[in-house]
C-alpha cells in the first residue's frame, strides 16, 4: 500500500519536503518545520537529485510503499518526479541509457555463458551416443559371431 509521508515531527502535518540524497539514504527535510527523516534507498540502483525533473522546483510530496519499501517522491508544481542519477556496477556515474545498456550488455554476456554450457553438454551427449553406438556394434558383433 502506498502512503503519502508526513512530518514525524509532533505538531507538524506537512506533507512537503526538500530532497537530499547521502549514503544510501534520502533525507527528507519538512518544508513548514525543517525537521529531517531519513529513510534507506541502498536497493536503489540510482540517486534521487533535490530538483524536479521538469520544472526545476525542489519540493516534493513524498510516498511510500509499505508493502515493497519503496520511497517515491513527486513535485508539488508539476507533478514530475525528481531528477535521478544512475550509478553503473563501477560506481560511476551515467545516464539512464547508459545504465539500460550495460544491463543489455550483462544480459547478453548471460545468455552467450549459457549458450556456451548447452554446446558442452551437446558436445558431451554427441561423444555418449557415439560411444553408445560402438558398445551395440560390438554386442551385435559378438552375438553373430558366438551363433
Amino acid at each position: 500500500m502506498i502512503r503519502t509521508v508526513v512530518c514525524e515531527k509532533e505538531g507538524c502535518s506537512g506533507s512537503r519536503f526538500h530532497i537530499v540524497t547521502d549514503n544510501n539514504e534520502i533525507v527528507l527535510t519538512c518544508d513548514q518545520c525543517k525537521s529531517e527523516n531519513k529513510y534507506d534507498i541502498s536497493y536503489y540502483d540510482f540517486i534521487m537529485l533535490s530538483n524536479c525533473s521538469k520544472c526545476n522546483n525542489d519540493t516534493f510530496k513524498v510516498f511510500k510503499d509499505t508493502d515493497r519499501d519503496g520511497v517515491y517522491a513527486t513535485c508539488t508544481e508539476c507533478g514530475a518526479v525528481p531528477e535521478k542519477v544512475y550509478i553503473d556496477p563501477d560506481g560511476a556515474q551515467v545516464s539512464y541509457e547508459g545504465k539500460l545498456l550495460n544491463d543489455i550488455k550483462d544480459t547478453l554476456h548471460l545468455v552467450e555463458q549459457r549458450m556456451c554450457n548447452l554446446e558442452v553438454k551437446v558436445q558431451d551427449i554427441e561423444r555418449g551416443q557415439g560411444m553408445l553406438e560402438q558398445s551395440l556394434a560390438y554386442i551385435n558383433r559378438y552375438l553373430i559371431d558366438r551363433d
